[in-house]
């Protein structure tokens, strides 16, 4: 329909332009035919003569409306090609701006020790979740990759806390260890606040965290525990005596410690684990317990300040000389 329209236009403008034309040619002929009638009277060279001049003016007129016309929409083109050319400057700046600012992400990435092939493989993975439906996904999708960034940096930033107790670095680091895990295990901690029997080694977690270790073993990675109690008669209980068999059944290294033993300076020790020399977790229990019942987990934190680490490394061998090797009756 708009071609049809814009056919139409074009015609009526060429007839308009061809009837100005034979109008301004045909006055001119007239104007012409009366002066030289009125001269000499050779009406038939002025014919000639006045036929010729009103041709030549009406191709004039029509050249001349031509070139106005074609200088017009020149003109519009040009106006057009300068609008585009500002739109393309935008959009081109813009992506390269965009461009600019995470080509250095980029080579940071191929800088450090981290995984390129994984790093990407996330972005592919995240960008596969739409905005669409179910938007609940979509929200969940987008709230871990902000809880994983603010977990990149506080790492960076050299200690990470997670407000109650955690499912994933436990294992996660276990499996990662290379070298030796060094922990301790409070009663008041792992245990229900006076023994291990009822406490963190006989939930789904504490089991999984025993598996995990003893994959660790058949990797060389040598693993040490110190089981600190505030109890006399604990490392006679039976409970306890079978939680450390599984222990060693695992191919760790088992000693037991009495609290009361420890010096003044340490006696604000919490339960902590030291992966590889590098990383210390440590977590927070509550203080108040029901019925002897597992003490909830306040916080858990990764630490990887060099100073706190090797404070740490220190405390462990302090409590390792202290406590006893275990023994059965």
């Amino acid at each position: 329909m708009s071609n049809e329209l814009r056919g139409g236009g074009s015609n009526a403008r060429i007839a308009r332009r061809i009837l100005v034309s034979l109008g301004i040619g045909g006055l001119t002929y007239g104007l012409t035919i009366l002066i030289n009638s009125r001269g000499t009277g050779a009406v038939d060279l002025a014919t000639l003569s006045s036929l010729t001049l009103s041709v030549f003016l009406g191709g004039v007129v029509l050249v001349v409306q031509f070139l106005m016309e074609v200088e017009g929409r020149l003109r519009g083109i040009e106006d057009r090609q300068a609008d585009h050319e500002r739109s393309i400057h935008e959009v081109v700046g813009g992506a390269l701006a965009q461009i600019s600012e995470r080509a250095p992400l980029f080579g940071l990435l191929e800088q450090t020790a981290a995984r390129t092939d994984a790093v990407t493989q996330m972005v592919r993975h995240a960008i596969l979740i739409k905005p669409g439906e179910p938007e609940l996904v979509y929200q969940f999708a987008q709230n871990e990759i902000i809880r994983t960034s603010s977990f990149l940096k506080a790492l960076a930033a050299g200690e990470a806390t997670y407000e109650g107790e955690d499912r994933d670095w436990l294992i996660g680091l276990t499996d990662c260890t290379r070298s030796h895990i060094d922990a301790t295990s409070f009663a008041t901690v792992d245990g229900g606040g006076e023994s291990f029997s009822n406490g963190f080694w006989q939930s789904p977690l504490g089991r999984r965290y025993l598996q995990a270790q003893s994959d660790a073993r058949q990797r060389g990675v040598v693993v040490r525990r110190i089981f600190i109690f505030d109890k006399p008669d604990l490392p006679t209980d039976d409970d306890f005596l079978d939680i450390c068999a599984m222990q060693q059944s695992a191919g760790i290294d088992v000693r037991v410690l009495d609290y009361n033993r420890i010096n003044q300076s340490h006696l604000d020790l919490r339960d902590f684990i030291i992966f590889d020399g590098g990383v210390s977790y440590e977590t927070v229990a509550s203080s108040s317990r029901v019925h002897h019942a597992v003490p909830a987990i306040l916080n858990t934190k990764l630490v990887l300040d060099i100073g706190q680490i090797r404070k740490r490394v220190a405390d462990f061998e302090y409590l390792w000389d202290l406590g006893e090797p275990l023994r059965r009756g």
